[in-house]
């Protein structure tokens, strides 16, 4: 019965807390010989110091996922620079997850989520996030070395792949970054994601008939209506899982809340009805100005005019003005981002409606990282999940004067990086 434990990683996803005397900053190594730490070894230290002593295993040797996580899947997956994704969750026995308000889940204390990051064929991450006490989580991020025989706690680094290629894990500022837009912290566990078609392990309609949210939502099943183009359902949601989930939304905790750019979808909305100008994600994108930096007096969103909205251009490409911000995505998702074009390229209203349509949904107008398509990653890739849930949206980081925050991460260079890019989109 799902009710005596539940393994969560969402979007979500964890990095690693120095212990006293360490520096965020660090980068640990894995060796290569020996194997993680046996469980007779493991102290009870939290987080432990390698993944064997997590739970996540019951036998760490053969791989073995321990009875009491449970794997889900989101319907929508952060975009992580095409790296493979496993996540699991673990709920403590005869615990539910507070459901009072739809947008912001409260877990029990005692909730375990998992994220494990495959890049070229292997393993080379795990994050943690373990809730020890009422508004206190701990988290942890994992690399393994190149035989998939150890790990170790890491801080931020930079990891070897099979290919030739390298990943780079996320420090715990990064992580911190994104987390923080939510008000319990973990992202891709939430009721959007797992309540559109594709969520799959634990989606929403599971959890309503396990009776593991409370109070239970009306709806069990989501779905994003038509807004008339035919084309709204895929790119608002997956604005939603990259940009508001974890910065452009209304909790005040989030990178991004003061630039005013609403992207989260609201579960309570989804009912399959047309979306309309109530929406945060439109109420605060159609024909709205950017109000600070380069792109001051720019539309984020210009309807039937992709080239001419500032969310296009940002998503498109990567440097120093990108959405996600860096260190999250060194790669454009292509295929995402042209669905996004193709959408507000149908929006009625704008000066170039229709006209425009071919051509951006192919992406002829894009910037130069569109030529980086996800297969480029197969040399490069990123922890682009340090936010799982969770990245966040930039309009140049000259804004990030005017509106700097934060996000899930903490206070290090990289997450300045970060809040520097998702606060300009105001």
């Amino acid at each position: 019965m799902i009710r005596r434990a539940l393994v969560l990683l969402g979007f979500v996803t964890a990095c690693g807390h120095a212990p006293e005397g360490a520096s965020p900053g660090d980068a640990g190594t894995v060796g290569e010989a020996g194997a993680d730490a046996s469980p007779s070894a493991c102290r009870g230290d939290v987080p432990p110091s390698t993944l064997e002593c997590a739970g996540l295993y019951s036998d760490f040797a053969t791989k073995t996922i321990a009875p009491t996580m449970h794997a889900y899947a989101p319907a929508v997956p952060l975009w992580s620079d095409g790296a493979e994704k496993q996540r699991w969750i673990e709920l403590p026995a005869g615990k539910k997850i507070d459901a009072s308000d739809p947008d912001e889940w409260v877990f029990p204390v005692g909730t375990k989520v998992f994220k494990q990051f495959s890049y070229g064929g292997r393993r080379v991450e795990t994050r943690l996030f373990q809730k020890v006490a009422q508004n206190e989580w701990v988290h942890a991020t994992y690399a393994w070395n190149a035989s998939e025989t150890a790990t170790q706690i890491s801080y931020g680094q930079s990891v070897a792949t099979a290919d030739g290629g390298s990943w780079l894990i996320p420090s715990p500022g990064d992580c911190d970054s994104c987390h923080h837009g939510r008000s319990d912290r973990i992202l891709g566990f939430e009721a959007v994601n797992l309540g559109l078609p594709g969520a799959s392990g634990m989606p929403l309609s599971r959890l309503v008939a396990e009776g593991l949210v409370d109070p239970p939502p009306a709806l069990g099943a989501l779905s994003i209506g038509d807004d008339g183009t035919g084309l709204d359902a895929p790119a608002l949601a997956w604005l939603h899982v990259n940009c508001g989930v974890t910065c452009h939304n209304a909790n005040e905790g989030a990178t991004a809340y003061g630039a005013g750019m609403r992207l989260r979808l609201d579960p309570r909305w989804l009912d399959g009805s047309s979306p309309d100008s109530s929406w945060d994600p439109l109420r605060t994108t159609l024909g709205v100005a950017c109000t600070s930096g380069s792109v001051a007096g720019q539309p984020r969103i210009e309807p039937g005019d992709p080239g001419d909205s500032v969310i296009v251009r940002l998503i498109s490409q990567r440097g120093e003005l990108q959405m996600p911000p860096p260190p999250l995505s060194r790669f454009v998702d292509t295929p995402d981002v042209a669905a996004v074009r193709a959408w507000i390229a149908k929006l009625p209203g704008g000066p170039d409606a229709g006209s425009d349509a071919g051509n951006d949904a192919a992406g002829n107008d894009a910037t130069a990282g569109d030529a980086m398509s996800s297969d480029a990653t197969a040399g490069d890739a990123t922890a682009g999940d340090a936010a799982d849930s969770d990245a966040a949206g930039s309009e140049g980081r000259e804004d990030a004067a005017a509106d700097s925050q934060s996000d899930d991460a903490g206070p290090d260079a990289s997450a300045d990086a970060r809040a520097a890019g998702d606060a300009s989109l105001d």
